[in-house]
């Protein structure tokens, strides 16, 4: 993409994708755990986040922006109304719709040039590499006057194999395989969730969108790729136990937000908050780096010693001549993650989310793979 050459990182997108487990209402349960499971992936050891637990997602392809998509999908009665609701009239929900050309479309009509500021393409970029990657195709075959936005649409009845091939090799291919089956991407059942950006000293950066798409049932033609090594439905706090235990690896976006689904025992509950959610203002969730002495500290927005302006380019560690528990402070907004000799702590203490789940005051142990600062 052009983008990539004037900025130090990439656009990308991540699918959160819900299922309801299937727990037998008869027997004891676990009522502290949620009534969901989301869909994981370990990456092989040659892939991006290589050996790592992540959720599906990738980079942001040219053909994601494509005016042909719009087209497809005034097919199926959308229109001007519809892109509207993906985003917030006169503002970005979130930096990383803010400043990017493709995310606007010009259509030619016999009278007028209509011109849409919308959220689609990294809808699509999430659902494209999520079915790339998982074979899993979040797309609806439904004429806008008959869905009743319940559930994110799922199409199996396709070559899976022929398809994952074609759409890998070349982004374009979904578009094709739309026509060819009378489907679209199910991007209004796409809730946007949250926005990280990577830290500046890594040799790879993304700009990554997490959506949420919850999905009636667990599909059972799940088939990953090659830089899939093990695919699986697991809830939040399991992921996150087996986590602290060491038996499997996550990043800090994977840990913070699975620590937030936490929160939500529900998907009903979590679906209508995420969809009423979706297209209001959010935070950039760029992690600033400090070395205190006795350990790294990485702050988040919202907490106290977080700067008002932010150099997203600047690789410059800041030392401190504080130890971790001094530079909490004394009853101040806290919103960090704290590394002390490979224990790591995810802390929030007086922070309130812009628009977003609640999380309380906490001190939890965490374990997570952090990138070296040099």
């Amino acid at each position: 993409m052009k983008r990539a050459i004037k900025k130090s990182w990439r656009d990308s997108a991540s699918l959160i994708v819900l299922a309801r487990r299937n727990v037998d209402k008869l027997s004891s349960g676990n009522s502290s755990d949620t009534n969901y499971d989301i869909l994981l992936q370990t990456r092989s050891l040659d892939a991006s986040f290589s050996n790592s637990v992540v959720f599906p997602g990738g980079v942001n392809e040219e053909a994601d922006a494509s005016e042909r998509w719009l087209h497809l999908l005034n097919s199926f009665g959308y229109g001007k109304a519809d892109f509207e609701k993906l985003h917030r009239t006169g503002a970005p929900i979130t930096p990383i719709f803010a400043d990017n050309p493709i995310k606007r479309y010009t259509i030619t009509t016999i009278n007028t040039t209509l011109s849409y500021e919308i959220h689609i393409a990294l809808r699509i970029t999430a659902i494209r590499e999520t079915f790339e990657e998982l074979g899993l195709l979040i797309c609806s075959t439904k004429h806008k006057a008959s869905t009743s936005d319940k559930w994110a649409n799922v199409i199996s009845d396709i070559d899976l194999k022929l398809w994952q091939k074609r759409v890998s090799d070349n982004p374009s291919e979904l578009l094709n395989l739309c026509k060819e089956h009378n489907c679209y991407p199910d991007i209004w059942n796409l809730f946007y969730w949250s926005n990280w950006l990577s830290p500046a000293h890594l040799p790879r950066r993304f700009d990554t969108a997490f959506f949420i798409a919850a999905i009636e049932n667990k599909p059972t033609n799940i088939k990953a790729n090659s830089e899939v090594v093990k695919v699986e439905w697991a809830s939040p706090k399991e992921v996150l136990e087996r986590s602290k235990k060491g038996d499997i690896t996550l990043y800090p976006p994977q840990v913070y937000e699975l620590n937030r689904f936490t929160y939500v025992k529900d998907i009903e509950e979590l679906k209508k908050f995420a969809r009423e959610r979706s297209n209001q203002g959010d935070e950039l969730f760029y992690p600033v780096i400090k070395q205190a002495k006795d350990g790294i500290v990485s702050l988040l927005p919202g907490d106290h010693l977080y700067p008002s302006n932010v150099d997203l380019k600047s690789t410059t560690t800041n030392t401190e001549d504080k130890n971790l528990l001094e530079l909490r402070g004394n009853n101040h907004s806290l919103h960090r993650i704290e590394t002390d000799n490979n224990k790591s702590f995810f802390i929030t203490h007086n922070y309130k989310p812009k628009n977003h789940i609640n999380m309380g005051n906490q001190v939890t142990p965490i374990n997570m793979k952090l990138h070296a600062l040099n």
